[in-house]
């Protein structure tokens, strides 16, 4: 067997470069009994040429980008500020690569509101790849395309996990001049089928037409995730009341590999890495901004090349990566296992995903009030042995 077959599920990001480098068409993308995709080999077709297996990041480690150099910055735009995760770093650097006639690929959200990533060539699309998502994006014949932009010498600029940028670099297999690659300090990727179940019991047969998992209107510290329905109604919860988010952060259907990711800390495949400045009041409080801040470290001559070209549009100062990661561990930590995650996925089938977080929830609290108990216990014994 010499194929992507050898890859467990436990490694396997489902980046998708194993799909594109196969030119038998003898990979499918599957979705499994938790709701992600992984490689399916078509046995009468596979010629087990072993391509699939060279291409996979997790089986073919390349050596890293190390270099660093970091910024907190958000856009002089005010509206593109709004409209965007957190500084909207990422747009005013999509807007550079479309002035020079190039192409931008990242997450979007399609008419089904499942998340997948396009790509994009004129300005008025490119709020479909601004604005989080919290879902794992499918990847589809993408790295494809983009190698068909860059042998046609244009320029592209590729945004996603860090995994997903490790696949695009493996499938490509060499460096082009005008591909630059962004990854996000990411969390861990939710179940595709978790988010499908959580519309559809939330809304039925009604059909929304677009999302924000981060109205920031009220401020980075008050999002709202806001649905916007085909009737014109607008649905909004908060972050705090919103039980998708909540067994998001906790990771009860995070995808397996992301708690061994092998694409954290400061060396990356990316040419530039991104995600929120948390703690940019203890650190640089003169950017303290209500509507957020990103966090930006270059890697490359390329990711340095490209802050520079558009510091111009940017409110920008240096910073550290030690600083970004203080209250974004993120960068640096996997996401971590609990048993909460097997205890989900047992019972998601048989209750709404609403209910199955909030009674997984609870449980927790529990347990969280009989340890503290118990330490206390242990506290008071140790100090009469002390006595």
């Amino acid at each position: 067997m010499n194929n992507i077959s050898k890859i467990s599920k436990n490694k396997c990001n489902g980046c998708s470069a194993c799909y594109n480098s196969c030119l038998k068409n003898a990979i499918l993308m599957k979705e499994d009994e938790e709701g992600f995709v992984y490689p399916e080999i078509q046995k009468d077709k596979c010629i087990n040429c072993g391509k699939c297996l060279n291409v996979c990041p997790n089986y073919n480690l390349k050596t890293l980008n190390v270099d660093e150099v970091a910024y907190a910055c958000y856009s002089k735009d005010k509206n593109q500020h709004m409209v965007s995760s957190s500084g909207g770093f990422f747009a005013e650097a999509a807007k550079y690569i479309l002035s020079k006639n190039g192409t931008i690929y990242g997450a979007a959200f399609n008419t089904d509101m499942e998340v997948e990533h396009i790509g994009i060539s004129r300005i008025e699309d490119l709020n479909k790849l601004t604005g989080t998502k919290y879902v794992q994006s499918k990847i589809g014949d993408c790295f494809n395309l983009i190698k068909n932009d860059l042998q046609k010498d244009k320029y592209v600029l590729f945004s996603g996990t860090p995994c997903q940028v490790a696949g695009l670099k493996n499938f490509l297999n060499r460096d082009y001049d005008k591909l630059i690659c962004i990854d996000l300090i990411c969390h861990g990727v939710p179940s595709p089928e978790v988010w499908k179940r959580y519309i559809f019991e939330k809304f039925g047969d009604r059909k929304v037409i677009n999302m924000k998992f981060r109205n920031k209107e009220n401020g980075i510290s008050n999002v709202l995730l806001q649905f916007e329905l085909d009737n014109g109604e607008l649905y909004s919860e908060a972050y705090r009341d919103c039980l998708y988010i909540q067994g998001f952060i906790n990771n009860y259907y995070t995808r397996r590999s992301c708690f061994s990711c092998s694409f954290k800390g400061k060396n990356r495949y990316s040419d530039v890495t991104i995600g929120d400045f948390w703690s940019i009041n203890e650190f640089h409080n003169e950017m303290t901004n209500k509507y957020g801040v990103s966090a930006v470290i270059a890697h490359t001559n390329k990711g340095k090349n490209l802050i520079e070209s558009i510091t111009e549009n940017l409110n920008i100062c240096g910073a550290k990566s030690s600083e970004i990661a203080v209250w974004n561990e993120s960068l640096n930590e996997p996401a971590k296992l609990t048993k909460y995650r097997s205890m989900f996925y047992s019972l998601w089938q048989d209750d709404t995903v609403d209910d199955v977080i909030r009674n997984l929830m609870s449980i927790k609290e529990e347990n969280q009030i009989e340890n503290k108990s118990f330490l206390k216990k242990m506290y008071e014994r140790i100090k009469k042995w002390l006595v």
